[in-house]
């Protein structure tokens, strides 16, 4: 895991993050006790310490003690409002802090980038963190809690909290880590109208068959939920899962609370409801969440293969030693710019003077330099819209829109920039780097082989004609 650089807090910062984390922490908690508890037994579902989580995974270390001070804080406040006592709440918020911490601390280990659904291998190691090891280990501490002070058996109390922390975590972690960190508000900024329109209606869909599954339905119908919920996992992604598992969650504990919907169907027993609603949510995470991983994994796996395939037709047209063009692709550019006929054009083949002299005397990663010199100015020297390529050697073409400049006045600047800027070989000796021209401009009617062979003839007579030097077809 990269190291996190060191940074002072800030006093302001720190303040607001413990007021927020606090004040959300004891918000979820108080709520969760008095919907899904009796105010002695644990909560069916636990989400508040995702909560905290969310923020350090999120976080710097050196944040740690504030996020896990507001968590004790929000635990006690909210325990001891719902349930009147302060020595079980203590005892609970110190096993919740616990709890906090494995998981951070386990599902970092091998994260360099959090992203908890990035691919199926890290939603496991997530699902087995946040879903097995840290509630087990907090639960012994809080079903002892409940037994010594509220009078609950252990097992049936190990067992309602292990569920209850694990579905907490593994439903609202994801949920709050996207939050916090920005993904929710990045993807909908990505989105087009029509995209947030289509997401916005299947998050509506999803609460709607939640409403008609949980508070209408008079028979179970809980398989009703998997086809909003996949459609939103395939047509929105990862981030629109996680929402979707959320808000059925929401919905369900409120209805189950209450004592409605498929699972009091099932069973007079509160305690037997409370499980079957633990295990109806962890089928569908266990379900849905791979899908949503794997939909992601696949994602990035076809963008890379694009960027790929991008770079690799990229480097087959580009001169490896220039950066310009190379024969192929400047071939392959003038043949789509020639075939406008009406387009005015000017082609310029360029041949450095003297260059094998350059290279006997100075050697050949000098000669390297100046081609490299003479491509730079070229470019610099050319608009966006002209073409240079490196044909092979010391051999360079232009092919110019001839509305904008004169062919023979471009070759012109760019000789007076060479002769500007001469290069330095042992530190000593300024080598003054110079060039042939020759021009041809299109005429009507006329393809690109014939006014590349009407340059080159330009080309052969101003070598002739002595060094740095234009000549026009």
């Amino acid at each position: 895991m990269e190291r996190e650089p060191h940074r002072s807090a800030d006093p302001a910062e720190t303040s607001s993050v413990w007021l927020a984390a606090a004040t959300l922490y004891f918000l979820l908690a108080a709520s969760t006790i008095h919907l899904t508890s009796d105010g002695r037994g644990i909560a069916t579902v636990w989400p508040a310490n995702a909560v905290l989580v969310a923020l350090l995974l999120i976080g710097p270390r050196p944040r740690w003690l504030t996020v896990l001070s507001a968590g004790l804080v929000g635990n006690v406040a909210a325990n001891w409002l719902t349930r009147g006592a302060i020595s079980g709440p203590l005892f609970y918020s110190l096993a919740n802090g616990l709890e906090v911490a494995i998981a951070v601390l386990l599902i970092r280990a091998d994260q360099r980038r959090l992203e908890l659904l990035r691919s199926t291998g890290r939603l496991l190691r997530f699902v087995l963190v946040a879903g097995v090891i840290a509630p087990t280990i907090s639960g012994v501490i809080g079903a002892a809690t409940a037994m010594l002070v509220y009078d609950q058996p252990f097992c049936t109390a190990f067992t309602t909290w292990v569920l209850s922390d694990a579905l907490g975590l593994l439903v609202f972690t994801p949920f709050f880590f996207s939050t916090f960190n920005g993904d929710f508000l990045a993807c909908f900024a990505s989105k087009s109208r029509r995209q947030r329109l289509e997401g916005a209606a299947l998050m509506a869909l999803t609460a709607a068959t939640a409403g008609i599954v949980f508070f209408v339905a008079e028979q179970p119908a809980v398989f009703l939920l998997y086809a909003p919920i996949m459609l939103v996992t395939f047509r929105v992604g990862p981030l629109g899962t996680k929402m979707a598992v959320m808000l059925v969650a929401v919905i369900g504990a409120c209805a189950t609370a209450l004592g409605i919907g498929p699972v009091t169907m099932t069973s007079a027993d509160p305690g037997v409801q409370a499980h079957l609603f633990q295990a109806t949510l962890a089928v569908m995470l266990l379900t849905c969440l791979p899908v949503a991983a794997a939909l992601a994994q696949r994602a990035r796996l076809v963008e890379g293969l694009a960027a790929r395939e991008q770079e690799a037709a990229q480097e087959a047209v580009t001169d490896p030693l220039t950066g310009v063009l190379n024969r192929r692709g400047f071939e392959r550019a003038v043949a789509e710019a020639a075939a406008q006929p009406e387009s005015s054009l000017s082609c310029v083949i360029i041949d450095l003077d003297r260059f094998k002299e350059l290279n006997d005397r100075w050697g050949h990663q000098f000669g390297d330099r100046v081609l490299h010199h003479v491509a730079a100015m070229l470019r610099s020297n050319t608009r966006p819209g002209d073409l240079v390529g490196r044909l092979g050697g010391d051999e360079f073409a232009l092919l110019l829109a001839s509305a904008h400049a004169p062919a023979d006045a471009v070759c012109t600047r760019i000789q007076a920039a060479l002769r500007a800027a001469p290069l330095c070989p042992d530190g000593r000796t300024q080598v003054m780097v110079a060039m042939s021209c020759g021009v041809a401009t299109r005429m009507a009617g006329e393809d690109f082989e014939r006014m590349y062979r009407r340059a080159d003839t330009a080309l052969y007579r101003a070598k002739h004609a002595g060094r740095n030097t234009v000549r026009v077809a």
